[in-house]
């Protein structure tokens, strides 16, 4: 488990990690800049994320742009348990920097994690 300010990083494996925002954060640039910096040294060149959205929080659109320029992002899933969550996750995709990835939005953390595993 790794702590960034806002959030905690658990890695699931070598390639694959779990980000889980603290309940009423709103997520700014710097905050994205501070987990780009964590992903890139906890992982390799090439990984896929589990987004779990279990608390709820906001992300400056600026921000979700920034997000979505990640580089090295193979796949993203992210767990939407609720209604709230799967539009606030659906909106986050549709950002055209976030179009060009990946991005699957789940409403059961197993199927999620079983997406990402195919074809690592």
């Amino acid at each position: 488990m790794y702590r960034v300010s806002f959030a905690s990083i658990r890695l699931l494996e070598v390639n694959l990690a779990e980000i889980t925002v603290d309940e009423g954060v709103d997520i700014d640039l710097k905050m994205v800049e501070e987990i780009h910096l964590a992903l890139h040294s906890l992982l390799p060149d090439k990984f896929s994320l589990f987004i779990n959205k279990k608390n709820s929080y906001s992300t400056q659109l600026d921000a979700l742009i920034k997000f979505g320029q990640l580089k090295g992002i193979d796949k993203i899933a992210v767990y939407a348990p609720n209604k709230m969550a799967q539009l606030s996750a659906d909106f986050s995709a549709s950002i055209p920097s976030s179009s060009v990835l990946n991005i699957q939005v789940f409403t059961d953390p197993n199927i999620a994690l079983a997406w990402l595993k195919q074809s690592q």
